[in-house]
């Protein structure tokens, strides 16, 4: 895990807050240690914005929809719901707003495009899901190179570009949000958390993108 100062954020900037899209964020418990900091650093990064608008942007893949609105319930837990959502990364967001910031959503897409000024826009995604034998995708060669490269990304340090091609290779299954962020120029760049024990590179940034 790691963690870094915030940037700091004018009223009328664009901010984007990364965080993790898979499920063990929110179901895991005591089988992810690591759950618990990271979703620490999200809310944290989240509860500093608490008074803009949210949009959402997540994979609408559907692979990972469901037909329960808000709840977890195929992904294991029917105990967790978020009020709405059909889609898991949305769901994750949803879950690390909390109720009684929910009310603020005000977009849920597929995509970054132009973050909008003055707006918190969140986006779940996944690094490398090969980087342990025992990961979704067991271990993948080149894997690290790929959460390296991620870090660097998001850290604002603006790494060497990656196809779509090479991040699928390196373990991404779902790039086209990554190569969304890398054309992006942020501001001020953190990584406020990161972790890779469940053979997952799981991130938690914070963007500032400037008015």
């Amino acid at each position: 895990m790691t963690a870094e100062t915030p940037p700091d954020a004018d009223t009328r900037d664009a901010v984007l807050v990364i965080v993790p899209a898979s499920p063990a964020l929110v179901l895991s418990g005591d089988a992810d240690p690591a759950g618990e900091g990271l979703r620490a650093a999200a809310r944290g990064a989240l509860d500093r914005h608490r008074d803009r608008p949210v949009h959402l942007v997540g994979s609408r893949d559907p692979r990972w929809s469901t037909r329960l609105h808000g709840s977890f319930a195929a992904w294991g837990d029917s105990s967790v719901d978020v009020g709405a959502g059909t889609h898991l990364p949305e769901l994750v967001q949803r879950f690390l707003l909390r109720p009684q910031h929910r009310d603020r959503i005000s977009d849920v897409r597929g995509t970054i495009g132009d973050p909008a000024p003055a707006t918190l826009t969140v986006v779940a995604l996944d690094g490398p899901a090969g980087l342990t034998p025992r990961a979704p995708l067991a271990l993948i060669d080149g894997g690290d190179r790929i959460d390296t490269w991620c870090r660097s990304l998001l850290s604002g340090q603006c790494p060497t570009p990656e196809t779509a091609g090479q991040l699928r290779s390196g373990g991404i299954i779902e790039p086209d949000l990554w190569i969304e962020l890398a054309a992006l120029h942020p501001r001020d760049a953190r990584i406020h958390a990161a972790d890779t024990t469940a053979g997952v590179g799981r991130y938690v940034a914070e963007w500032g993108m400037g008015a």
